[in-house]
């Protein structure tokens, strides 16, 4: 009789013959143990049996993913929670026996339920950076629970508009029901997250805007940036470039990306500002605007201070009293503050004309990468 059986036979003598272990626990903890039948699995005195539900699990996985939810990846990583006495069982029986160098029966279980699924979805495993995250709860009775996700994607696009049109309302963005709005409350964030999501099911969209507008301002030219973080998505395809066209705006995503890191934030932008002044419009210091060109613009936000280059600006005078500047700048720059002097800003157009100036309105006329 082999070391490993004798010790096997005298922990059963020590527990009581109830106290067995399944073939999966008794090859895991004595390797060199003999064997010639299988053990009961559900009377295992360390799992419990859950190592006979694997199959069971497998399948139920791969019936969640691809039939349930439908979900679209390349690779995968499966994690599991089991219950504590495991672990504390399986320690007192190691310690006992003074086993050391062993797989313990978390690192098994999570071993064979993956290279299980890998071969039932032919997906590649990988426990870094996988597209689908599947984690297993084993209750203490032995039920299991599983939960899906799937990694976030970025996606990079630009917006155009010519019909006036608020960017976001603060009650629309907590607002995931999207078929309950109406035309009336539509906003760019509105059309386009209905849009994508008939492109690409996900549980949350967040938008980050590359700076705003007015409502009552167009954005022309290649459009404005806007950056979408789709969370746990069904899809992780999409056309790259198409325009879609909806109630009077256009986009396009232009990149799609799987980490934030790599997603560009410099810009520039390109502004037209319409703007009226309260005195007459002296030639003399309209000349003194072209002394912003590449200029740095200094204000306090928040207790902090910001600094934004102005690369070029230009001017055409209306009538007395209104005029049109057209300037290039960093993005984040406060225009009305910019133009008006509001707050502290510095310089700023009202004081280098020597004149209150109005910011009536401003149009986006195209934005860049820097």
């Amino acid at each position: 009789m082999g070391k490993s059986k004798s010790k096997y036979l005298n922990y059963s003598d020590l527990l009581g013959s109830d106290y067995q272990l399944c073939l999966f626990c008794l090859e895991r903890n004595f390797p060199t143990f003999k064997h010639s039948y299988k053990i009961n699995n559900i009377k295992c005195f360390i799992c419990k049996g859950i190592f006979s539900k694997i199959n069971e699990i497998v399948y139920r996985i791969f019936q969640m993913i691809h039939f349930q939810e439908n979900y679209s990846y390349r690779s995968f990583t499966i994690g599991t929670t089991l219950p504590y006495y495991m672990f504390d069982i399986e320690d007192s029986i190691r310690s006992h026996y003074k086993l050391k160098g062993i797989e313990d029966i978390k690192s098994s279980f999570n071993s064979k339920i993956r290279n299980k699924f890998k071969s039932l979805s032919k997906k590649k495993l990988n426990n870094i950076n996988p597209d689908m995250i599947i984690n297993i709860n084993i209750s203490d009775n032995n039920d299991y629970s599983i939960k899906l996700s799937s990694r976030s994607i970025y996606l990079l696009g630009r917006y155009t508009k010519k019909k006036f049109m608020a960017q976001r309302e603060n009650d629309v963005l907590n607002n995931n029901n999207l078929d309950s709005l109406t035309s009336k409350n539509q906003t760019i964030q509105t059309i386009i997250q209905k849009t994508l999501s008939d492109s690409i099911r996900s549980d949350r969209m967040i938008f980050s805007w590359y700076g705003s507008e007015d409502d009552n301002s167009q954005v022309l030219g290649k459009g404005r940036l806007f950056l979408v973080h789709v969370i746990n998505p069904r899809e992780r395809t999409i056309k790259m470039n198409k325009v879609f066209t909806r109630n009077g705006i256009s986009f396009k995503i232009i990149e799609k990306k799987d980490f934030i890191e790599n997603v560009k934030r410099n810009f520039r932008i390109k502004n037209k500002i319409f703007i009226k002044t309260s005195d007459p419009i002296n030639k003399n210091h309209v000349m003194n605007l072209m002394k912003l060109n590449n200029s740095i613009i200094r204000y306090w936000y928040k207790s902090k201070i910001f600094y934004k280059k102005i690369y070029r600006i230009g001017f055409k005078k209306l009538d007395p009293y209104h005029l049109i500047i057209i300037v290039e700048c960093d993005s984040g720059l406060f225009l009305r503050q910019f133009i008006e002097g509001q707050k502290f800003i510095n310089p700023n157009i009202s004081l280098a004309l020597h004149n209150q100036c109005e910011c009536l309105k401003f149009d986006i006329m195209d934005i860049s990468l820097s």
